[in-house]
Protein backbone atom coordinates (compact mmCIF):
# COMPACT_ATOMS: atom_id res chain seq x y z
CA UNK A 1 0.00 0.00 0.00
CA UNK A 2 2.78 2.45 1.01
CA UNK A 3 4.58 1.78 -2.24
CA UNK A 4 1.28 2.70 -4.26
CA UNK A 5 0.98 5.64 -2.69
CA UNK A 6 4.44 6.86 -3.36
CA UNK A 7 3.97 6.17 -6.86
CA UNK A 8 0.68 8.39 -7.05
CA UNK A 9 2.31 11.00 -5.04
CA UNK A 10 5.26 11.36 -7.52
CA UNK A 11 2.74 11.21 -10.43
CA UNK A 12 0.93 13.25 -8.96
CA UNK A 13 4.05 15.56 -8.29
CA UNK A 14 5.37 15.27 -11.97
CA UNK A 15 1.48 16.22 -13.53
CA UNK A 16 1.88 19.56 -11.77
CA UNK A 17 5.23 20.13 -12.67
CA UNK A 18 4.49 20.12 -16.44
CA UNK A 19 1.06 21.60 -15.72
CA UNK A 20 3.95 24.55 -14.31
CA UNK A 21 6.05 24.18 -17.32
CA UNK A 22 2.78 24.53 -20.26
CA UNK A 23 1.40 27.27 -18.18
CA UNK A 24 1.19 29.88 -21.86
CA UNK A 25 0.79 33.34 -21.99
CA UNK A 26 -0.45 35.68 -24.87
CA UNK A 27 0.72 39.17 -24.68
CA UNK A 28 -0.93 41.53 -26.95
CA UNK A 29 0.37 45.17 -27.59
CA UNK A 30 -2.25 47.44 -28.86
CA UNK A 31 -0.27 50.55 -29.51
CA UNK A 32 -2.02 53.93 -28.47
CA UNK A 33 -4.68 52.12 -27.07
CA UNK A 34 -6.77 54.26 -24.95
CA UNK A 35 -9.89 53.41 -22.78
CA UNK A 36 -11.86 56.66 -23.40
CA UNK A 37 -12.46 54.91 -26.76
CA UNK A 38 -12.65 51.60 -26.28
CA UNK A 39 -14.73 52.54 -22.65
CA UNK A 40 -17.29 53.63 -25.56
CA UNK A 41 -16.96 50.92 -28.00
CA UNK A 42 -17.52 47.97 -24.96
CA UNK A 43 -20.94 50.09 -24.05
CA UNK A 44 -21.83 49.98 -27.19
CA UNK A 45 -21.88 46.83 -28.30
CA UNK A 46 -18.74 47.58 -30.65
CA UNK A 47 -16.24 45.44 -28.99
CA UNK A 48 -17.67 42.57 -27.33
CA UNK A 49 -15.02 39.99 -27.29
CA UNK A 50 -12.87 42.28 -25.53
CA UNK A 51 -15.29 43.25 -23.07
CA UNK A 52 -15.74 39.59 -22.14
CA UNK A 53 -11.57 39.52 -22.02
CA UNK A 54 -12.38 42.27 -19.41
CA UNK A 55 -14.88 40.92 -17.44
CA UNK A 56 -13.01 37.47 -17.02
CA UNK A 57 -9.87 39.58 -15.95
CA UNK A 58 -8.76 42.69 -14.48
CA UNK A 59 -8.93 45.82 -16.08
CA UNK A 60 -6.18 48.71 -14.98
CA UNK A 61 -4.59 51.71 -16.43
CA UNK A 62 -1.00 51.67 -17.43
CA UNK A 63 1.20 54.76 -16.93
CA UNK A 64 3.99 55.56 -20.09
CA UNK A 65 6.92 57.22 -20.00
CA UNK A 66 8.66 60.71 -21.37
CA UNK A 67 8.88 60.62 -24.56
CA UNK A 68 6.11 58.41 -25.14
CA UNK A 69 7.32 57.15 -28.36
CA UNK A 70 6.57 53.97 -29.40
CA UNK A 71 9.95 51.97 -30.30
CA UNK A 72 11.17 53.71 -26.72
CA UNK A 73 8.09 52.57 -24.45
CA UNK A 74 7.64 49.07 -26.69
CA UNK A 75 11.64 48.27 -25.39
CA UNK A 76 10.87 49.58 -21.75
CA UNK A 77 7.71 46.99 -21.63
CA UNK A 78 10.01 44.02 -23.55
CA UNK A 79 12.81 44.70 -21.05
CA UNK A 80 12.01 46.10 -17.68
CA UNK A 81 14.72 48.77 -18.10
CA UNK A 82 14.40 52.55 -18.88
CA UNK A 83 15.60 53.88 -22.33
CA UNK A 84 19.12 55.25 -20.96
CA UNK A 85 19.63 51.46 -20.29
CA UNK A 86 18.34 49.65 -23.40
CA UNK A 87 19.54 52.41 -25.52
CA UNK A 88 16.83 52.08 -28.38
CA UNK A 89 16.00 56.47 -28.70
CA UNK A 90 14.47 56.63 -31.93
CA UNK A 91 12.21 55.28 -34.42
CA UNK A 92 15.11 55.08 -36.74
CA UNK A 93 19.22 54.98 -37.09
CA UNK A 94 21.31 55.33 -39.53
CA UNK A 95 22.53 51.96 -40.70
CA UNK A 96 26.77 51.44 -40.80
CA UNK A 97 27.35 49.59 -43.99
CA UNK A 98 25.29 52.55 -46.20
CA UNK A 99 24.71 55.27 -43.61
CA UNK A 100 20.87 55.18 -45.03
CA UNK A 101 18.55 55.89 -42.61
CA UNK A 102 16.73 52.99 -41.60
CA UNK A 103 13.76 51.43 -39.25
CA UNK A 104 15.88 50.90 -35.47
CA UNK A 105 17.32 47.83 -34.92
CA UNK A 106 17.56 44.91 -32.44
CA UNK A 107 21.00 45.44 -32.62
CA UNK A 108 21.01 49.08 -31.12
CA UNK A 109 19.45 47.33 -28.06
CA UNK A 110 22.01 46.99 -24.80
CA UNK A 111 20.05 44.53 -22.54
CA UNK A 112 18.29 41.58 -22.82
CA UNK A 113 14.70 41.37 -24.17
CA UNK A 114 12.04 38.88 -22.64
CA UNK A 115 12.28 36.96 -25.33
CA UNK A 116 16.09 36.22 -24.29
CA UNK A 117 14.82 35.76 -20.71
CA UNK A 118 12.55 32.76 -21.41
CA UNK A 119 15.49 31.42 -23.88
CA UNK A 120 17.64 31.43 -21.08
CA UNK A 121 15.51 29.66 -18.70
CA UNK A 122 14.37 27.13 -21.45
CA UNK A 123 10.94 28.48 -22.07
CA UNK A 124 9.54 29.18 -25.91
CA UNK A 125 8.56 32.35 -26.60
CA UNK A 126 6.96 33.76 -29.77
CA UNK A 127 7.46 37.47 -31.02
CA UNK A 128 5.89 39.16 -33.94
CA UNK A 129 5.59 42.36 -35.43
CA UNK A 130 7.27 44.16 -32.17
CA UNK A 131 9.38 47.46 -33.12
CA UNK A 132 12.98 46.78 -32.77
CA UNK A 133 12.74 42.95 -34.13
CA UNK A 134 15.14 43.10 -36.81
CA UNK A 135 17.41 41.35 -37.85
CA UNK A 136 16.16 38.37 -35.63
CA UNK A 137 17.62 37.16 -32.61
CA UNK A 138 18.11 33.33 -31.69
CA UNK A 139 15.34 32.56 -29.75
CA UNK A 140 13.77 29.14 -28.48
CA UNK A 141 10.85 29.80 -30.83
CA UNK A 142 10.08 31.91 -33.57
CA UNK A 143 10.48 35.75 -34.21
CA UNK A 144 9.30 37.41 -36.74
CA UNK A 145 10.18 41.12 -36.82
CA UNK A 146 8.90 44.08 -37.58
CA UNK A 147 9.53 45.09 -41.16
CA UNK A 148 8.30 41.42 -42.28
CA UNK A 149 4.96 42.21 -41.89
CA UNK A 150 4.97 45.80 -43.06
CA UNK A 151 2.46 47.49 -45.43
CA UNK A 152 2.95 47.58 -48.90
CA UNK A 153 0.45 50.17 -50.21
CA UNK A 154 0.92 54.01 -50.63
CA UNK A 155 -1.70 54.80 -48.68
CA UNK A 156 -1.56 55.29 -45.01
CA UNK A 157 -4.99 53.93 -44.27
CA UNK A 158 -4.62 50.82 -46.58
CA UNK A 159 -0.71 50.60 -45.50
CA UNK A 160 -2.09 49.83 -42.21
CA UNK A 161 -4.75 47.54 -42.38
CA UNK A 162 -2.31 44.94 -44.36
CA UNK A 163 -0.32 45.52 -41.46
CA UNK A 164 -2.97 44.33 -39.26
CA UNK A 165 -3.62 41.47 -40.91
CA UNK A 166 -0.41 40.77 -42.10
CA UNK A 167 0.38 40.65 -37.80
CA UNK A 168 -2.62 38.26 -37.28
CA UNK A 169 -1.94 35.70 -39.82
CA UNK A 170 1.76 35.75 -39.46
CA UNK A 171 1.06 34.87 -35.52
CA UNK A 172 -1.85 32.44 -35.54
CA UNK A 173 -0.12 29.58 -37.10
CA UNK A 174 3.25 30.24 -35.33
CA UNK A 175 1.63 30.25 -32.07
CA UNK A 176 -0.34 27.37 -32.96
CA UNK A 177 2.77 25.20 -34.28
CA UNK A 178 5.50 26.37 -31.01
CA UNK A 179 2.94 26.38 -28.15
CA UNK A 180 5.21 28.93 -26.68
CA UNK A 181 4.77 29.76 -23.07
CA UNK A 182 4.89 33.12 -23.80
CA UNK A 183 3.49 35.01 -27.53
CA UNK A 184 4.00 38.38 -27.63
CA UNK A 185 1.76 39.45 -30.71
CA UNK A 186 2.08 43.66 -31.69
CA UNK A 187 -0.45 45.62 -33.40
CA UNK A 188 0.62 49.48 -34.35
CA UNK A 189 -2.58 50.41 -36.25
CA UNK A 190 -4.36 51.11 -33.09
CA UNK A 191 -2.13 54.37 -32.65
CA UNK A 192 -1.99 54.72 -36.58
CA UNK A 193 -5.51 55.51 -36.83
CA UNK A 194 -5.76 57.56 -34.34
CA UNK A 195 -3.45 59.72 -35.84
CA UNK A 196 -4.81 59.57 -39.02
CA UNK A 197 -8.65 59.93 -37.83
CA UNK A 198 -8.78 61.40 -34.40
CA UNK A 199 -9.40 64.70 -35.08
CA UNK A 200 -11.75 64.13 -38.28
CA UNK A 201 -15.42 63.30 -36.79
CA UNK A 202 -16.34 62.68 -40.82
CA UNK A 203 -13.67 58.96 -40.30
CA UNK A 204 -15.55 57.63 -37.29
CA UNK A 205 -17.46 55.30 -38.84
CA UNK A 206 -13.53 53.78 -40.61
CA UNK A 207 -12.46 54.20 -37.56
CA UNK A 208 -14.88 52.01 -35.87
CA UNK A 209 -14.60 48.99 -38.73
CA UNK A 210 -10.99 48.59 -37.77
CA UNK A 211 -11.55 48.35 -33.85
CA UNK A 212 -14.48 45.75 -34.83
CA UNK A 213 -11.94 44.02 -36.39
CA UNK A 214 -9.15 44.27 -33.68
CA UNK A 215 -12.23 42.81 -31.50
CA UNK A 216 -12.74 40.05 -33.63
CA UNK A 217 -8.92 39.24 -34.12
CA UNK A 218 -8.87 39.53 -30.05
CA UNK A 219 -11.90 36.91 -30.04
CA UNK A 220 -9.29 34.26 -31.64
CA UNK A 221 -6.68 34.65 -29.27
CA UNK A 222 -9.35 34.51 -26.37
CA UNK A 223 -10.13 31.03 -27.74
CA UNK A 224 -6.33 29.86 -27.36
CA UNK A 225 -6.64 28.87 -23.97
CA UNK A 226 -3.70 31.05 -22.62
CA UNK A 227 -4.11 34.22 -20.22
CA UNK A 228 -4.47 37.18 -22.04
CA UNK A 229 -2.26 40.40 -20.85
CA UNK A 230 -3.45 43.06 -23.43
CA UNK A 231 -1.84 46.77 -23.01
CA UNK A 232 -1.22 49.74 -24.60
CA UNK A 233 2.16 51.65 -24.58
CA UNK A 234 0.49 55.24 -24.23
CA UNK A 235 -2.83 56.35 -24.59
CA UNK A 236 -5.05 58.50 -26.91
CA UNK A 237 -6.78 61.70 -26.71
CA UNK A 238 -9.83 60.39 -28.58
CA UNK A 239 -11.88 63.10 -27.00
CA UNK A 240 -9.32 65.72 -27.45
CA UNK A 241 -11.80 68.06 -29.29
CA UNK A 242 -9.62 71.16 -27.99
CA UNK A 243 -6.49 69.57 -30.22
CA UNK A 244 -9.00 70.35 -33.36
CA UNK A 245 -5.77 72.45 -34.68
CA UNK A 246 -2.98 70.51 -33.29
CA UNK A 247 -1.74 68.25 -36.01
CA UNK A 248 -1.48 64.82 -35.11
CA UNK A 249 0.27 63.91 -37.66
CA UNK A 250 3.28 66.96 -37.66
CA UNK A 251 6.36 65.67 -35.79
CA UNK A 252 6.53 68.56 -33.43
CA UNK A 253 2.88 68.16 -32.47
CA UNK A 254 1.62 64.60 -33.26
CA UNK A 255 2.48 63.25 -29.54
CA UNK A 256 0.31 66.21 -27.97
CA UNK A 257 -2.37 63.89 -28.74
CA UNK A 258 -0.83 61.01 -26.50
CA UNK A 259 -1.82 60.32 -23.08
CA UNK A 260 -0.12 59.25 -20.43
CA UNK A 261 -2.32 56.48 -19.39
CA UNK A 262 -2.22 53.57 -21.67
CA UNK A 263 -4.80 50.58 -20.89
CA UNK A 264 -3.92 47.12 -19.01
CA UNK A 265 -5.28 43.98 -18.92
CA UNK A 266 -4.46 41.04 -16.74
CA UNK A 267 -5.95 37.81 -15.82
CA UNK A 268 -7.15 37.82 -12.26
CA UNK A 269 -4.83 38.09 -9.57
CA UNK A 270 -1.83 39.09 -11.92
CA UNK A 271 1.15 40.83 -10.15
CA UNK A 272 0.55 44.38 -9.70
CA UNK A 273 1.73 46.81 -12.50
CA UNK A 274 1.36 50.06 -13.20
CA UNK A 275 4.01 51.36 -15.66
CA UNK A 276 6.03 50.34 -18.53
CA UNK A 277 9.06 49.24 -16.52
CA UNK A 278 7.25 46.79 -14.88
CA UNK A 279 5.30 44.61 -17.57
CA UNK A 280 8.19 41.89 -18.27
CA UNK A 281 8.68 41.31 -14.21
CA UNK A 282 4.94 41.07 -14.41
CA UNK A 283 5.03 38.35 -17.18
CA UNK A 284 8.22 36.99 -15.86
CA UNK A 285 6.43 36.09 -12.37
CA UNK A 286 3.26 35.19 -14.63
CA UNK A 287 5.38 32.40 -16.45
CA UNK A 288 6.80 31.07 -12.52
CA UNK A 289 10.06 32.59 -13.63
CA UNK A 290 12.64 34.94 -11.48
CA UNK A 291 11.37 38.56 -11.92
CA UNK A 292 14.65 40.48 -11.51
CA UNK A 293 15.51 41.61 -14.90
CA UNK A 294 19.24 42.74 -13.31
CA UNK A 295 19.81 39.02 -13.00
CA UNK A 296 19.09 38.28 -16.23
CA UNK A 297 21.16 41.44 -17.38
CA UNK A 298 24.48 39.82 -15.83
CA UNK A 299 23.82 36.92 -17.60
CA UNK A 300 23.55 37.73 -20.74
CA UNK A 301 25.98 38.15 -23.45
CA UNK A 302 24.37 40.22 -27.27
CA UNK A 303 24.84 38.11 -30.03
CA UNK A 304 27.07 39.74 -32.83
CA UNK A 305 24.71 40.25 -35.88
CA UNK A 306 25.63 40.66 -39.71
CA UNK A 307 24.31 43.81 -40.88
CA UNK A 308 22.89 43.92 -44.33
CA UNK A 309 22.65 46.85 -46.50
CA UNK A 310 18.88 47.74 -46.62
CA UNK A 311 17.16 47.66 -49.90
CA UNK A 312 16.91 51.19 -51.16
CA UNK A 313 13.11 50.93 -52.17
CA UNK A 314 12.07 49.29 -48.60
CA UNK A 315 14.39 51.47 -46.44
CA UNK A 316 13.02 54.43 -48.28
CA UNK A 317 9.67 53.94 -47.70
CA UNK A 318 9.77 52.70 -44.44
CA UNK A 319 11.08 56.06 -43.88
CA UNK A 320 8.65 57.91 -45.66
CA UNK A 321 5.51 56.09 -43.91
CA UNK A 322 7.46 57.20 -40.34
CA UNK A 323 7.69 61.17 -41.68
CA UNK A 324 3.79 61.04 -43.15
CA UNK A 325 2.51 59.94 -39.61
CA UNK A 326 4.75 62.25 -37.70
CA UNK A 327 7.45 60.52 -36.33
CA UNK A 328 10.18 62.05 -37.92
CA UNK A 329 10.30 65.10 -39.28
CA UNK A 330 9.88 65.94 -42.63
CA UNK A 331 12.89 67.62 -42.95
CA UNK A 332 15.36 65.28 -41.22
CA UNK A 333 18.08 63.53 -43.90
CA UNK A 334 17.81 60.28 -44.67
CA UNK A 335 21.30 59.96 -44.75
CA UNK A 336 24.16 60.27 -42.21
CA UNK A 337 26.40 62.69 -42.59
CA UNK A 338 29.42 63.23 -44.33
CA UNK A 339 32.34 61.37 -42.01
CA UNK A 340 30.10 61.14 -39.44
CA UNK A 341 30.34 57.02 -38.44
CA UNK A 342 27.62 56.33 -35.38
CA UNK A 343 24.76 54.85 -36.38
CA UNK A 344 22.64 57.35 -33.87
CA UNK A 345 20.11 59.89 -35.17
CA UNK A 346 19.31 63.35 -33.93
CA UNK A 347 16.27 62.49 -32.83
CA UNK A 348 18.13 59.78 -30.68
CA UNK A 349 20.15 62.20 -28.94
CA UNK A 350 17.86 64.70 -28.34
CA UNK A 351 15.45 61.64 -26.79
CA UNK A 352 18.14 61.53 -24.59
CA UNK A 353 18.80 64.82 -23.36
CA UNK A 354 14.64 65.00 -23.04
CA UNK A 355 14.73 61.90 -20.48
CA UNK A 356 18.50 63.33 -18.69
CA UNK A 357 15.98 66.72 -18.17
CA UNK A 358 13.44 64.72 -16.44
CA UNK A 359 16.28 63.28 -14.37
CA UNK A 360 17.77 67.08 -13.96
CA UNK A 361 20.94 66.11 -15.35
CA UNK A 362 21.02 69.23 -16.84
CA UNK A 363 24.78 69.37 -17.84
CA UNK A 364 24.43 66.04 -19.29
CA UNK A 365 21.21 67.41 -21.38
CA UNK A 366 23.14 69.76 -23.05
CA UNK A 367 26.20 67.71 -23.92
CA UNK A 368 23.23 65.69 -26.18
CA UNK A 369 21.52 68.44 -27.44
CA UNK A 370 24.47 69.68 -28.64
CA UNK A 371 25.59 65.79 -30.01
CA UNK A 372 21.87 65.80 -32.06
CA UNK A 373 22.69 69.35 -33.48
CA UNK A 374 26.47 68.48 -34.69
CA UNK A 375 24.55 65.57 -36.64
CA UNK A 376 21.90 68.03 -37.81
CA UNK A 377 22.33 71.29 -37.13
CA UNK A 378 18.65 72.01 -38.67
CA UNK A 379 16.78 70.06 -35.89
CA UNK A 380 14.26 72.42 -34.95
CA UNK A 381 13.37 70.67 -32.38
CA UNK A 382 16.88 70.28 -31.04
CA UNK A 383 17.41 73.87 -31.52
CA UNK A 384 13.81 74.62 -29.30
CA UNK A 385 14.86 71.95 -26.47
CA UNK A 386 18.32 73.60 -26.17
CA UNK A 387 17.30 77.35 -26.44
CA UNK A 388 14.63 76.72 -23.58
CA UNK A 389 17.11 74.94 -21.30
CA UNK A 390 19.84 77.71 -21.32
CA UNK A 391 16.81 80.45 -21.30
CA UNK A 392 15.35 77.89 -18.17
CA UNK A 393 18.72 78.08 -16.19
CA UNK A 394 20.09 81.87 -17.46
CA UNK A 395 23.30 80.89 -19.53
CA UNK A 396 24.29 82.16 -22.61
CA UNK A 397 20.68 84.32 -23.34
CA UNK A 398 22.28 85.63 -26.58
CA UNK A 399 22.92 81.81 -27.85
CA UNK A 400 19.73 80.82 -26.49
CA UNK A 401 17.73 83.50 -28.46
CA UNK A 402 20.23 82.66 -31.85
CA UNK A 403 18.95 79.22 -30.98
CA UNK A 404 15.11 79.83 -30.90
CA UNK A 405 15.03 82.30 -33.93
CA UNK A 406 16.89 79.47 -36.03
CA UNK A 407 14.46 76.77 -34.80
CA UNK A 408 11.23 79.50 -35.73
CA UNK A 409 13.00 79.96 -39.32
CA UNK A 410 12.85 75.92 -39.53
CA UNK A 411 9.37 75.56 -37.99
CA UNK A 412 7.08 78.54 -37.94
CA UNK A 413 4.05 76.39 -37.12
CA UNK A 414 5.07 76.25 -33.73
CA UNK A 415 2.69 78.56 -31.52
CA UNK A 416 4.73 78.00 -28.18
CA UNK A 417 8.01 79.07 -29.76
CA UNK A 418 6.76 82.09 -30.97
CA UNK A 419 4.83 82.93 -27.62
CA UNK A 420 7.86 82.31 -25.69
CA UNK A 421 10.27 84.53 -28.03
CA UNK A 422 7.54 86.93 -27.88
CA UNK A 423 7.95 86.63 -23.82
CA UNK A 424 11.65 87.09 -24.20
CA UNK A 425 11.28 90.35 -26.43
CA UNK A 426 8.84 91.72 -23.86
CA UNK A 427 11.47 91.25 -21.19
CA UNK A 428 14.04 93.38 -23.52
CA UNK A 429 11.12 96.20 -23.87
CA UNK A 430 10.84 95.23 -27.41
CA UNK A 431 7.23 95.08 -27.49
CA UNK A 432 6.76 95.23 -31.16
CA UNK A 433 8.52 92.18 -31.96
CA UNK A 434 6.64 91.07 -29.07
CA UNK A 435 3.39 91.83 -30.19
CA UNK A 436 4.08 90.33 -34.13
CA UNK A 437 4.86 86.86 -32.40
CA UNK A 438 1.84 86.89 -29.74
CA UNK A 439 -0.14 87.86 -32.68
CA UNK A 440 1.31 84.59 -35.12
CA UNK A 441 0.94 82.61 -32.36
CA UNK A 442 -2.25 83.55 -32.00
CA UNK A 443 -3.29 82.82 -35.47
CA UNK A 444 -2.40 79.19 -34.88
CA UNK A 445 -3.41 78.44 -31.26
CA UNK A 446 -6.70 80.19 -31.57
CA UNK A 447 -7.75 78.42 -27.74
CA UNK A 448 -5.12 79.51 -25.51
CA UNK A 449 -5.99 82.35 -23.13
CA UNK A 450 -2.62 82.65 -21.57
CA UNK A 451 -1.19 83.79 -25.33
CA UNK A 452 -4.16 86.35 -25.51
CA UNK A 453 -3.12 88.20 -22.16
CA UNK A 454 -0.07 87.91 -23.72
CA UNK A 455 -1.24 89.57 -26.03
CA UNK A 456 -3.11 92.23 -24.85
CA UNK A 457 0.29 92.73 -21.94
CA UNK A 458 1.87 93.86 -25.74
CA UNK A 459 -0.65 95.94 -26.68
CA UNK A 460 -0.65 97.77 -23.74
CA UNK A 461 3.08 98.13 -23.51
CA UNK A 462 2.66 99.97 -26.97
CA UNK A 463 -0.19 102.09 -26.03
CA UNK A 464 -3.16 100.13 -27.35
CA UNK A 465 -5.16 100.14 -24.78
CA UNK A 466 -8.26 99.00 -26.76
CA UNK A 467 -6.37 96.35 -28.26
CA UNK A 468 -5.35 95.59 -24.92
CA UNK A 469 -8.96 95.12 -23.84
CA UNK A 470 -10.40 93.28 -26.77
CA UNK A 471 -7.68 90.99 -26.00
CA UNK A 472 -8.15 90.36 -22.65
CA UNK A 473 -11.26 89.84 -22.96
CA UNK A 474 -10.71 87.07 -25.43
CA UNK A 475 -8.34 85.67 -22.56
CA UNK A 476 -11.20 85.79 -20.72
CA UNK A 477 -13.38 84.17 -22.54
CA UNK A 478 -11.21 81.17 -22.86
CA UNK A 479 -10.31 81.14 -19.57
CA UNK A 480 -12.80 83.18 -16.97
CA UNK A 481 -10.75 81.92 -14.03
CA UNK A 482 -8.25 85.28 -13.87
CA UNK A 483 -9.21 87.20 -11.31
CA UNK A 484 -6.00 89.09 -11.76
CA UNK A 485 -6.65 90.17 -15.17
CA UNK A 486 -10.35 90.33 -14.19
CA UNK A 487 -10.22 93.15 -11.40
CA UNK A 488 -7.64 94.22 -13.91
CA UNK A 489 -10.56 95.41 -16.78
CA UNK A 490 -12.55 96.37 -13.69
CA UNK A 491 -14.91 92.81 -13.89
CA UNK A 492 -16.15 91.17 -10.78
Amino acid sequence: MSRRILVVILLTLFSCHRVAEQKRVIFIGLDGADWQLLDRYIADGTMPNLQSIVRAGEKRAMLTQHPPLSPLVWTTMMTGSGPLDHRILDFARFNPLTGEKELITSDERRVPAIWNMLTAKGQRVDVIGMWATEPQEQVNGTIISDRQVAGSSTDPYQRMLEQTENVHHAALPVIDKDKPNLAIVYFQGTDIIGHLFAPKPEHADDVRRYFMRIDAILGEYAKSGAELVIASDHGFDWDGAAKINVSSTAVATAAKWHRDEGILVVPKGAPACAAAQCITPMLLQMLGLPSDVESYRREWRQARTSVAAPEAKSGSEAVANLKALGYIGSSESSHAPAAYKGTRTAASWDNEALILLDQHRDEEAIKAFEMALQIDPQSASALWNLSDLLHRKHVDLPRADRLLDRAIAIDSMQPHWLMMRGRYRMERHDCRSALDDFQRAASLDTGNAVLYASLGAASLCLGDEAAARAAFEKSLTLDPNQPQLRAALGQH
